[in-house]
This record gives structure tokens, C-alpha cells and sequence, in this order.
């Protein structure tokens, strides 16, 4: 995903949050998270495009590669909530629960690995005393946060799950992902000068004439339950994004059918597929899980460091 989508991502992900109606246990955190959020809004941007910009890990940490293998041993399709698109497209897959093998890339790794630091920069900041050279700021501590929303949305990009080198040749990667980009320029006001969004007067990005897809994902959102468990069987963020990297490899093979690889597959070709007719329709789909991720995520690290914080860890 390209710059401006990611940080629309992390937007829309806290403004689930507010308006989600999240489980009564876990609701007093999620408001204390939407409010500590909205005082490093202006770092979004920069935040989330972190990864792409300076770290240019791509080739490892954004991405797990799946490619269909029927002598592998590996069949077995983990769980997760119910209320996630890719999920249920997934099960109705030809591929689902037929063997695999991972290829490459160690995206669930990253995303359990930026967890742990954004609770263990929290109890730093903790512990040191204000003004401390050692200790890091809120600053760096959204920083991260941003950070980490972009692994998590990469997970949800599914040629980022694909061994198949859609990059390579006519670059129908980076076309998609542009689309989805143009999507975002055209819904929201973006201060590209000082690389921001402008805001409505609820501190989110500001709308334009928003895009049909665009009001689709709002509107998924709003009627969406939010489910704060990561999907049974899963106990931590490692177990989570895994489990997301299976669904999104099957989503990849919905979106480009298995007859197309980077050497036969060009933009001209692939807008003559019938896969193409459901283009919008898959994107709401990813785009909405992606948020709904993001928050989950967000959320459960959020409440590692309050209950560490009230001694209850």
C-alpha cells in the first residue's frame, strides 16, 4: 500500500475505536487510547510511511509468502474472528486447507516484535524521570504505533502473501495499490505540504466528494461489531498476523486466478478478467479488515501497558 493509504488506515482505525461499540471491559481503554491518539495526529503520516521511507525492509518484513505446494505437510488454516471479510471469502477458497509452504518474509515477527516495544518504551517512560535523555517521548511512542499499522495493513494487501512476483513484469502490484491510493486523494483533503490531513471538526481526515468505495468502508465500519479476541486459538499479536497472512494468500488467488503470474499478467490483461469487475468489492474488503486489524491490534497493546501500569500485569 502506498503512503496516503496507510495513514488513512491508522485514522480510520482509532475512529473505530471511538465509535465502535466495544465490550464494556475493555471500553474505558479504548477511550483513554482515542484521546491519548489525537494529541500526535499530525505524525501520522510520516509515521506510517516510516517503513517504505527510511527502514525500505520490503523484502522481509512486509511481507509472508505462501505458495501452493501439494507435497507439503502444511495444510492446517488457522481461525479468526468471524466478522472479517477475507476470513470468510477464505474458507470458500479451492485452496483452503490444501497444503502450502512459506517461502519467505517475517511480517508476524515484526508485528509481535514492535508490540512488545511500544509497551516496553511506555514502561520506560514510566520509570525514568521527566526530562531523562534515556527515556523516550509520546512522541516516539505514536511514532511506533504508526509504525506498526502499516505492517499490520501490508498483512492485509494480498500479493504481499503471494509468491507469485506481481511486482516484476508489468507491475500490477504497485497498479493496484495505486488505485487504492487515488481512492484515498480523492476522498480526503491531504496538507501535502506539511504532510497531514486536514480535519473535520472531530480531528479526522477532512472529506471531500468522497469516492463510492470510500463511503462503502465507512458505512461496513459503522455497522461492523468489533471483536476484541484475536480468533480462537490465537493468544498474542505474533499468533494473529500469521492467521491474517493465510487468509490473505487465499484472497490473492480471488483476486488473480492461479493461471496468472508476473509473465502473463499485464494491467490491460488483468481489466478484461472477471476478477476485476469485483476490483471495488475485494477492496472494501481488505480495506475494512485492515482497520478493523489495526484497532484490534492497537487496542490489545494499549491495554498490555494500562494493566502493567495499575499493577494488574
Amino acid at each position: 500500500m502506498k503512503k496516503y493509504t496507510h495513514a488513512w488506515l491508522a485514522f480510520m482505525a482509532i475512529k473505530r475505536l471511538q465509535y465502535a461499540n466495544i465490550p464494556e471491559a475493555y471500553k474505558a481503554d479504548a477511550v483513554a487510547l482515542v484521546k491519548w491518539f489525537k494529541d500526535y495526529r499530525d505524525f501520522v503520516i510520516k509515521g506510517s510511511w516510516y517503513p517504505d521511507a527510511v527502514f525500505k525492509d520490503m523484502s522481509t518484513s512486509h511481507i509472508l509468502k505462501y505458495r501452493p505446494n501439494e507435497k507439503s505437510t502444511d495444510d492446517r488454516f488457522k481461525k479468526l474472528p468471524g466478522t472479517l471479510g477475507m476470513y470468510e471469502l477464505g474458507k470458500s477458497s479451492p485452496l483452503y486447507g490444501k497444503p502450502f509452504t512459506i517461502e519467505d518474509g517475517n511480517l508476524a515477527d515484526r508485528c509481535e516484535s514492535l508490540a512488545h516495544a511500544i509497551v516496553d518504551s511506555f514502561k520506560i517512560l514510566r520509570m525514568e524521570e521527566k526530562g531523562n535523555p534515556v527515556a523516550p517521548t509520546g512522541n516516539h511512542i505514536a511514532m511506533r504505533f504508526f509504525i506498526l499499522s502499516h505492517y499490520i495493513a501490508d498483512c492485509h494487501m494480498p500479493l504481499h502473501c503471494d509468491c507469485r512476483a506481481f511486482s516484476s513484469g508489468d507491475n500490477v502490484h504497485g497498479f493496484i495499490e495505486t488505485q487504492w491510493d487515488n481512492q484515498v486523494k480523492k476522498s480526503y483533503d491531504v496538507d501535502t505540504a506539511n504532510e497531514r490531513f486536514f480535519y473535520d471538526p472531530e480531528g479526522y481526515p477532512l472529506k471531500l466528494k468522497i469516492t463510492p468505495l470510500m463511503q462503502q468502508v465507512e458505512d461496513d465500519l459503522e455497522n461492523r461489531e468489533y471483536l476484541h479476541g484475536w480468533g480462537s486459538g490465537n493468544g498474542n499479536v505474533w499468533d494473529y498476523m500469521s492467521s491474517l497472512s493465510q487468509y490473505s494468500y487465499l484472497m490473492a488467488y480471488r483476486m488473480i486466478p492461479a493461471q496468472y503470474d508476473e509473465t502473463n499478467l499485464t494491467k490491460a490483461i488483468y481489466k478484461t478478467t472477471e476478477e476485476w469487475q469485483h476490483f471495488e468489492e475485494y477492496s472494501r474488503i481488505i480495506f475494512s479488515d485492515a482497520i478493523d486489524s489495526i484497532a484490534r491490534v492497537w487496542l490489545h497493546v494499549w491495554i498490555r501497558y494500562r494493566k502493567w501500569a495499575t499493577g494488574k500485569e
